[in-house]
């Protein structure tokens, strides 16, 4: 077999070009001459010129043919055009997910929020605010008891909070939204009270108040003890540790009754009853919360909307301006071009490497490059998208909002350029007349490869055909990635695992899975069938579940309805190790029926009773395959269904 290596050596050339080339390459496709080509880029025509021929060098393939009249564009040079069209409105995109990253314009925030702030219907109005000027922000809102929103703010399980006034860590800072009012209490479900509208603090007589201790800040926490005293409390006092919930738990318990704000009555805790009190009225102010040092640029955001929501609120304790933090991250607003001038799919590779390595210089000595150019090329990089997207620090390097943003994007986008490679490779295949075809490496497989490269070679000599080993799975990641043409694979007994909306499956051959393959001298290797319950005790050789889950469940389950648990010691990734194994002694593991009549060397097939499993060859192509070689050669592979030599190949599958 003939293994396809000129790609890899494209690639690692071409995926380093400048998106400028593309960006120039693209006008020459869309207008069809140099000269117009050049004006619109803003480039001399025989710089333009040059770029051209340095890209067809690079990629081994004519991309244009030059005539009297202007340029067409060769298989190769459409494939190129139409991938960097692509790669460049992807960068396109990605640069103004940086921008608007930068702005506070985009991005996730967690919203810490009491569940009377819930009830009250704060974090919809914000999300509902939010979506009409900035649909790119999105607030995940978690619901706490008082006091944890400031908690959750302060050890960073949320970016921002919204509660009760509290007793706050000197990490944190706070805005007050509005004013909440207590002036109801929840009693037990089942208590005599429970029935009437309203009571008094007197009506309470003996029920215990149960509050949580230091849930809110001390002025609140005398303004509340002030305002009972005044009212006529006479019920014991029973402070209870934790959050609100610890409280609200008692009261439906009947251990007593507790106090609840308005906005909390709305949705009040199971198993309690809300009455109004008369004569008791205490207003409590309600917070938005924040990280002292906070400074991304979209928590601000959000931050400042919180803000201007409560502003309109007929309760609000929100002053005429708010001092906030200044974002971190400022953005030069601008309009790119397509292609950005010195952006390089390098640049992207430099940014991965040091968001990996969290140091410019572990990052420089990875890349194999020294730290000062390192260096260089990420602050060209942040001259080119106009906004920092790290931040330096005698510790290292971390990333900025933005510096995340586009080092999420970075894997896409070069993986875009590979493809892009890929494609133009394909589309020279074509030109050449080449067929690369992926196949498992079974002895069936390479029957039915020869079979179809003898009637290739004599009916089409003009088809080159080259074979790469490579598992079902990978096949389908070469197919969509134009790796390979064309996958010989395992009709697995998962149905429909091998199609998709990009992939055709083909039946080529049928087979079982029902024997056991045995080494030849084991005591079950000379019996005609074998009851599962026999095999218990010997090593099962077989596949990580990891490799295919679907197919590791169908045999296993299928195993576990004949009572048979297979004895695991050790997982394998090839089938051709696993066969030596059992060859050697080492265990057993599942055959195919056609192995009956041809096992494998050192083997002994042997039925098992009541197992059986549906198995084959597929044949694995793109949908809407254009390609004339790689149509011929499926042509080829579908004819060896329709004839005696397809029957001999039948009979003797064995993957």
């Amino acid at each position: 077999m003939v293994a396809n290596t000129d790609l890899d050596a494209i690639s690692c050339g071409a995926s380093m070009a400048e998106l400028k080339d593309l960006h120039c390459f693209a006008a020459v496709a869309d207008t069809g001459t140099l000269s117009r080509a050049a004006r619109e880029v803003h480039v001399a025509q025989p710089a333009l010129s040059r770029r051209i021929r340095a890209l067809e060098r690079e990629l081994g393939v004519e991309l244009l043919t030059r005539h009297a009249k202007g340029v067409t564009l060769t298989p190769a040079g459409a494939a190129f055009a139409q991938g960097s069209r692509q790669l460049l409105q992807d960068v396109a995109a990605a640069l103004e997910r940086v921008e608007a990253t930068a702005l506070g314009r985009r991005g996730r925030v967690l919203l810490a929020a009491t569940r009377g702030a819930v009830a009250r219907g704060f974090p919809t109005d914000l999300q509902e605010s939010l979506r009409a000027d900035y649909p790119d922000i999105t607030v995940v809102v978690q619901d706490f008891e008082q006091p944890g929103p400031a908690e959750a703010v302060a050890d960073g399980r949320a970016d921002l909070g919204v509660g009760a006034e509290a007793a706050l860590m000197p990490e944190v800072q706070s805005q007050p939204l509005w004013l909440e009012t207590l002036d109801r209490v929840i009693v037990p479900w089942h208590h005599p009270l429970a029935t009437r509208d309203s009571v008094s603090l007197e009506d309470l007589g003996v029920l215990p108040f149960v509050f949580a201790r230091g849930n809110t800040s001390p002025s609140a926490r005398d303004r509340v003890a002030q305002a009972l005293q005044r009212a006529g409390l006479r019920s014991p006092l029973v402070a209870l540790e934790g959050d609100l919930t610890a409280p609200h738990l008692a009261v439906a318990a009947e251990r007593g009754w507790t106090l609840i704000s308005r906005s909390r009555a709305q949705a009040p805790p199971e198993g309690t009853v809300v009455l109004n009190v008369q004569g008791l009225t205490i207003s409590v102010a309600v917070i938005a919360v924040w990280q002292r040092e906070e400074r991304r640029p979209v928590v601000l955001t959000v931050l400042q909307r919180m803000i201007d929501v409560a502003r309109r609120y007929p309760d609000s304790q929100v002053g005429a301006a708010v001092p906030l933090p200044e974002s971190a991250s400022p953005a030069r607003r601008h309009r790119r071009p397509v292609g950005p001038a010195g952006m390089t799919l390098r640049y992207l590779r430099a940014l991965m490497a040091v968001t990996t390595a969290h140091s410019i210089g572990r990052a420089a000595e990875r890349l194999g490059i020294s730290q000062p150019a390192l260096s260089r090329q990420l602050r060209e990089l942040e001259h080119v998208v106009g906004v920092t997207l790290l931040e330096r620090s005698a510790r290292g390097v971390t990333l900025t909002p933005a510096g995340v943003t586009l080092a999420s994007d970075a894997p896409a986008l070069l993986a875009g350029g590979e493809h892009l490679v890929r494609e133009v490779s394909r589309a020279k295949r074509r030109i050449e007349g080449r067929c690369v075809i992926g196949t498992v490496a079974t002895a069936s497989s390479s029957s039915v490869l020869a079979l179809v490269t003898e009637r290739c070679a004599t009916r089409h000599p003009d088809i080159r055909l080259l074979a790469q080993e490579m598992t079902t799975t990978d096949q389908r990641t070469a197919l969509a990635s134009a790796d390979i043409d064309l996958g010989l694979a395992h009709a697995l007994p998962t149905p429909g695992w091998n199609r998709s909306d990009r992939i055709i499956a083909t039946r080529l051959s049928s087979d079982r899975l029902d024997t056991a393959l045995l080494p030849r001298g084991h005591p079950l290797a000379s019996k005609e069938r074998i009851e599962p319950l026999e095999l218990a005790d010997v090593p099962f050789l077989f596949m990580d579940r990891s490799l295919h889950p679907a197919f590791y469940d169908r045999v296993h389950g299928a195993f576990a309805a004949l009572g048979l648990r297979p004895r695991i010691e050790a997982t394998y990734d090839a089938l051709q190790t696993v066969w030596a194994l059992a060859a050697q002694g080492k265990g057993w593991t599942v055959g195919f029926h056609s192995q009956l009549d041809r096992s494998p060397v050192g083997t002994v097939a042997v039925r098992i009773a009541g197992f059986n499993l549906p198995f084959g060859l597929e044949l694995l192509s793109r949908r809407g395959e254009a390609s004339p070689a790689v149509l011929t050669v499926m042509a080829a592979f579908r004819e060896l269904r329709h004839t005696a030599a397809a029957k001999t190949v039948a009979r003797r599958v064995s993957l």
